[in-house]
């Protein structure tokens, strides 16, 4: 990273000494001047004393690298707020756009029909790793005046997480950003081990509709070295345990070490049997990857496959599919591909819903 010219610093220093402070992590003057705005905002509604202290500290801290969402302690997701803190993931737009995306698919019958808004069938979804719950309770706001019946669940190992998720669904009821959940529409949150066969067989007792995941997909390599692909802020700020893999676990042969979630996750949506399976990714090397592993799996034989940008709900100026070679049969796949931006997710629908 170019260090920041002496200059700018004088510049930065003359305005005040906040937008200094600011300035290591903002890199540009007019990025400081935006987050020394919403911080001082954050200050006056959440603080009535020692104002000035709590100003001196969140600017000193974010400009240590502590990212924005965590010195704010929130971030928005659609018209949620939700609240951040050290030890879960913080939640991207790209997660938000694709799960708005889906829920916008869902609401005009593209997805799943009609019947999820006729005669009662409803919608039940799925997260697994859901972190903050910014998936399930975006998913739930979507349509929680749509559909006359719901069960949305978030499922996580973490006992950070899974407090925070719980505080973030209290959180938007009071701000009326949601409905308060009722036996017809079911908002929770759940713990449970995506590697225990035990947990995953009491999931399988209700009805799964829709499976989401933005599991821990980043390599070792790239935790350690960036590589371009993760900045310094978030391998030292952000939890390893919702972006790396643990090497404990069971890694079938032949997959990336970085990709176990992903054929774990195609071994649960063949025991769930849900209609759309959605799944975060980290670039197109992985995606190329993920597809091999579903067109080897048992779960191809019926359903079909597409791949999402990073804004599904854009025209695309790339290629509109790309191709993909099962390596154990040597057969060339072509993928189609939705959206503009970068690769972000892997859609699969079963036959009946094509």
């Amino acid at each position: 990273m170019p260090r920041i010219q002496p200059s700018l610093l004088r510049r930065a220093s003359r305005l005040s000494p906040h937008l200094a402070s600011l300035l290591p992590a903002c890199r540009d003057l007019a990025s400081a001047q935006n987050e020394l705005r919403w911080i001082k905002s954050h200050v006056d509604e959440t603080w009535s004393r020692r104002k000035s202290w709590h100003l001196d500290d969140l600017c000193q801290k974010r400009g240590r690298g502590v990212p924005l969402q965590y010195v704010l302690g929130s971030q928005p997701f659609g018209a949620l707020d939700i609240k951040c803190k050290s030890g879960v993931l913080i939640p991207r737009p790209e997660t938000e756009a694709y799960t708005f995306h889906l829920a916008n698919l869902v609401k005009s019958g593209q997805l799943l029909g009609q019947q999820v808004r006729e005669n009662g069938h409803g919608v039940n979804l799925i997260d697994f790793c859901t972190g903050t719950g910014c998936i399930p309770l975006g998913f739930f706001s979507s349509l929680q005046h749509s559909v006359q019946n719901m069960t949305v669940r978030g499922v996580d190992i973490s006992p950070v997480a899974l407090r925070l998720a719980q505080e973030n669904i209290a959180r938007n009821v009071e701000l009326q950003k949601l409905i308060k959940p009722t036996r017809n529409k079911r908002l929770d949150i759940t713990t449970a081990n995506v590697f225990s066969d035990s947990d995953m067989q009491q999931l399988a007792v209700t009805r799964w509709d829709i499976l989401v995941s933005n599991p821990p997909y980043i390599s070792e390599d790239v935790w350690h070295h960036g590589r371009g692909q993760l900045g310094y802020s978030v391998r030292k700020y952000e939890p390893r345990l919702a972006l790396v893999p643990t090497n404990n676990l069971p890694c079938p042969s032949g997959c990336n070490a970085a990709d176990v979630f992903y054929a774990r996750l195609l071994d649960i949506s063949e025991l769930l049997k849900p209609t759309v399976v959605l799944l975060e990714i980290g670039d197109e090397d992985q995606a190329r990857r993920v597809l091999q592993l579903y067109f080897s799996h048992p779960i191809a034989q019926s359903s079909r496959v597409e791949v999402w940008r990073d804004w599904p709900d854009l025209e695309g100026t790339e290629d509109p599919e790309f191709s993909v070679v099962e390596e154990s049969k040597g057969e060339k796949h072509q993928v189609p591909v939705k959206g503009d931006g970068r690769i972000r997710s892997v859609l699969i629908r079963r036959l009946d819903e094509v």
